[in-house]
Order: C-alpha cells, then structure tokens, then sequence
C-alpha cells in the first residue's frame, strides 16, 4: 500500500479536534480553581473585615493566608494547563479509557484499537514501499474499521465537565462581586488597603516598638504666647501621626495628623489661650499624656495699707486704699499690707524686698496675699509676685513703696510768768507758786519739778543741793494744767539769803517705742535776799563780789 494511508489523517484530524477540546476545558478548571482560590480567598478575607473589623494580628495572617495560599494554589492549579500540549497518542488513550469507563459504545470498547490504528497507521507511512512484518492490507482494513467506528461517537462526548461547570459558576460569581465592589465600592476597597496597612505596621510596630519622645513634656506658658508641640518617633515606618488635643475637663476634643519628616512633627498653637493636655498617637498606640497650663502674668489689681499707731497714741487703726508711693507713720506703726492679684499665686516664690536686701516672705492663700511689719527707720519695699504655675510667671513689674518715720515731738511746757528772774525773801521764795501748762500730740504722762540750789557766791559756803517734784498724771492727758506751790517750805536746812534757785519744768509723754519724749520750760532763776540787801540784788542779781561782802556781819533785826 504505497503513500499515506487517507484513514490515518482523519483520524489524527479527530483526535487533535478532542484533546483541543479537552485542553480548553482543563484551562477553564484551572482559571476557575485559580479564581476561587485568590480573588475567592481575596474577596473572602474582604467581606471578614469589612463585617468584623478584625484586630491587625488576624488582619494581617488573615491577608498573608489568603494572599500567599492563594497565590500558590492558583499557580499550581491554574498555569500548567496553559503550557501543556495536544498529543494525539496521549489523547487517542484518554480517548480508549473514557470509552472503556463509560462501557457505552457500539460493538463494545476500543481496547488500544484507536492507538494501535494511529501507531500501525505512521509505520505504513513512514515505510514508503519498504517491507514491514505486518501487511499493509491489514492496517488499511484496520484503519477504516476504526474510522467507521468514530464516524457515530464523538469524542468529546465522554468527557464528564460537570464539575468544572460546577466551578466555573462561584469562579463568574467571585469575578462578578469584585467587579461590582470595584464599580460602587471603591471607597471599601480603598479602606481595606489602609487598614492593611495599618495592621501591618502595628504589627511591626508590636515586633519592632517604635519610641515616641515627647516635648516640651508638661509645661506652663503665659497667655497669648505660643508654644510648639514636637515628637521625635524613633524607628518610625509610618509617614503620619495624629497630635490629640483637649481640654482640661476632657471636652472640645481636636485630632490633628502631622507628617513625619524624618521620624519627627512639630505643631505650634499660637497664640495659646486655654489651659489643655496633649498626647501623639502613632499607630494605634499613644504617648504618655502631657499638660500645657496658660494663664496670665500677675499683677496687682488691689491693695490696702492698714496702720495700727502705737498704743501709746490711743489712736485707732486707719486704712489707706490703692497704691501710695510712700507710707508715713509713727515709729513703732503696724503696718499690715493686702492686696489681690490678677491670678493665682505661687505659695513660695512671693516676697517682699527691702532696702538693704533682705527679703520676706508673703503669705498667700489663692490670688490674695498679706504681709506685715513695724515702722522703725526709713526703708522701701518693693513686692514681687510669681503666678502659680512657678518660674516664667514672675510679675512684669514689681511694685515698690518707699517708708518714711515720723518722730513724737516732746511735749511743750508753758509756765504762767512773766520774769524768769526773780528776786524773793526766804518767806516768798518759799512758798513760791508756779502755775504750768504742759501740752502733748498724745499725752503727757508725768510733769516733774527739778531744782537746784546754789549761792549767789561761794564765799557763803554753801553746797550745791539738787531736787525734783514728781508728778503723775494718770490717767495721762494731752493738754495738763497744773501748779506747784510751798515747794521749798519742807527743805532742811531751809532757805537763806544768798541762796540761788533755778527751777526747771519737764514734762514726758507716754512714748513707749521710741521715747519717752521729754519737753523743758526755759529755767526760772530766783535770789533769796535780805530786806537790806534787796537794793544790791536788784542793781547786780548777786553779791557784786567777795570785796563787798567782806566787812558784812550779820545783825540781827530788832
């Protein structure tokens, strides 16, 4: 049978037509095994967070799971059908045995007759009029047997697709969901895609912490003025942190996303107007929660000046309202100075600095403060106040008021006469009457009588005498009218011509602090004399001299 048999290559023509068929069949199961097994997984994954919110651990193995065995299922399932090759031997037996599994074609199954066919068939062909062991009539008959046997079977028949239709419907419907979500979902999807990447971060976050230094930390700043708000994130991977801001009552909340620059963001509020707390969040996690106090510098917005005089003045405290550039008094004055400031202060860092500078301390309760002291010399006092919040709230300008101590003047003694230099006999001189007035800004407490008694000239012989006349004025007066009269009646030896007395008046008041005060009456000057000397007394207020007296003797009068 020389040439090529025209059976062999129709029945090559046929079984090509089935493995094509089949080859399109096992890429369609794959594809559908590929889909279900990545986007199905995929979309499935989707639908779990998209319902339950899940944590970023199980987020992100969840995804991992999906992702990775998906991806390798599909590999495995859906990329070797698409390399494999048609083979008309390996085809003709997956012909036989799914006719010999399905036991259903005429004239019972092929049993190797379609391979032998085909085999036998390229021999015949290949041998070209050489001989061969067989005979060529034989393979011919055989040949056209075979073909008359597939001229009623088709091939394609026997193969079972059901269960790639089964796959192929959840593989149309997966493809068919993504495509709606990807349609009128954009905004989920787009949301899946942040929380992944969130989870995932936060789980590099939980195995590689990242440290959040805050600054400036707690702090205090003067109203109106600004203050940045900085972080440095160390081994941050992010590209933005929030900045949570609010209240000190835990209202007005604000969230702020900041940047990160190289692991670092800063935000300035300026100007700063209420107090509030502060703390940065990166990834889910946040940082320690600092304060940022405000509140105004103080100033004094009120104060008073109480003076208390000593209590020897008898006077009553008096109060002097509003700043005084300068405070006068008595020496021994309490002075109690309050006043109230615009904010509250700080319980330590108030004082007072005086002249030489010393300092005291305030006594301060809220934003009211007081101090004391006594007048004693001229000083100033200058007040400075620190706010409650401490250093950086040091008032702007301190208040200063300078001190100035008035002196008790002495009292004023008056006496009721006219010559302060008198000429009297022993009688007279006494009982010698000398009326007074003493007079005080407070009170005369005591007036005394001071004298002396000498002679007109030492050759008389006479000593000196000194002697004085208390009295007590209780209770104690600012204006005191009195006398003193027989003053000298009572002295031993008593009075003698020649004698000489000079009398002064002192009167104290009842000065306790820097007294007491005592005023002087100008001295009274009187001669005792007898009625034949009164002549000599009255010319020269004295003897004229040891040469007059010389030759004088003493005569008694009859």
């Amino acid at each position: 049978m020389p040439g090529r048999p025209p059976q062999l290559d129709s029945l090559r023509r046929l079984v090509r037509r089935f493995g094509g068929f089949r080859w399109r069949w096992s890429v369609l199961h794959g594809l559908a095994l590929a889909v279900l097994a990545l986007p199905g997984s995929l979309l499935v994954w989707f639908l779990l967070d998209w319902a339950l919110k899940l944590p970023p651990w199980p987020l992100v193995i969840l995804f991992a799971v999906a992702a990775v065995g998906g991806l390798a299922a599909a590999i495995v399932w859906g990329v070797p059908p698409l390399f494999r090759r048609v083979k008309v031997e390996r085809e003709a037996l997956v012909i036989e045995s799914l006719d010999q599994s399905a036991g259903e074609s005429p004239g019972g199954g092929l049993d190797n007759q379609l391979i032998g066919s085909l085999q036998l068939g390229e021999e015949v062909a290949r041998a070209a009029g050489r001989p061969l062991a067989y005979s060529p009539e034989f393979v011919s008959i055989l040949l056209d047997q075979t073909a008359a046997r597939f001229e009623n079977l088709d091939p394609r028949s026997l193969l079972d697709l059901r269960r790639t239709k089964r796959l192929l419907l959840p593989a149309a419907a997966v493809i068919a969901t993504t495509v709606l979500l990807v349609i009128f979902a954009g905004g989920a999807i787009q949301d899946r895609v942040s929380r992944l990447c969130d989870a995932y971060e936060a789980v590099l976050d939980t195995l590689f912490p990242v440290e959040l230094r805050v600054r400036p930390g707690d702090v205090a700043i003067v109203r109106g003025r600004p203050v940045e708000l900085a972080v440095e994130a160390v081994g941050a991977r992010r590209r933005e942190i929030v900045l949570h801001r609010t209240d000190l009552k835990g209202e007005n909340p604000a969230a702020t996303p900041l940047p990160l620059k190289n692991g670092a963001a800063a935000f300035t509020v300026d100007p700063t107007v209420d107090s509030f707390s502060y703390e940065f969040e990166y990834g889910g996690r946040r940082s320690k929660p600092h304060r940022v106090l405000v509140d105004d510098l103080p100033e004094i917005n009120a104060i008073n000046f109480e003076l208390a005089p000593p209590s020897y003045t008898g006077q009553p405290p008096r109060t002097l309202t509003g700043r005084l550039p300068k405070v006068a008094g008595l020496a021994g004055t309490t002075v109690l100075v309050s006043f109230g400031a615009t904010t509250d202060l700080h319980p330590e860092l108030c004082y007072v600095q005086w002249a030489d500078g010393s300092k005291q301390v305030l006594s301060i309760s809220g934003r009211f403060a007081h101090f004391g002291f006594t007048l004693s010399k001229p000083d100033r006092a200058t007040i400075h106040l620190t706010g409650a919040l401490g250093p950086g709230f040091e008032m702007a300008e301190p208040v200063a008021f300078d001190l100035a101590v008035v002196q008790d003047q002495p009292p004023t003694v008056k006496l009721a006469i006219k010559n302060r230099r008198l000429t009297l006999f022993e009688d007279a001189a006494a009982a010698f009457l000398l009326n007074y007035t003493a007079e005080d800004d407070f009170a005369v407490a005591e007036v005394n009588l001071e004298y002396k008694i000498d002679t007109v000239d030492p050759l008389l012989g006479r000593s000196p005498r000194e002697g004085g006349v208390p009295r007590r004025i209780e209770p104690a007066r600012d204006l005191v009218k009195g006398r003193f009269a027989d003053m000298f009646k009572a002295l031993d030896p008593p009075l003698e011509p020649g004698d000489r007395i000079t009398i002064t008046l002192t009167a104290k008041d009842n000065n306790t602090e820097t007294g007491p005060g005592a005023g002087r009456s100008p001295p009274v000057e009187i001669v005792v004399v007898r009625p034949d000397l009164a002549g000599f007394v009255e010319q020269q207020f004295g003897f004229g001299g040891a040469a007059l007296l010389g030759g004088l003797q003493k005569v008694k009068r009859t």
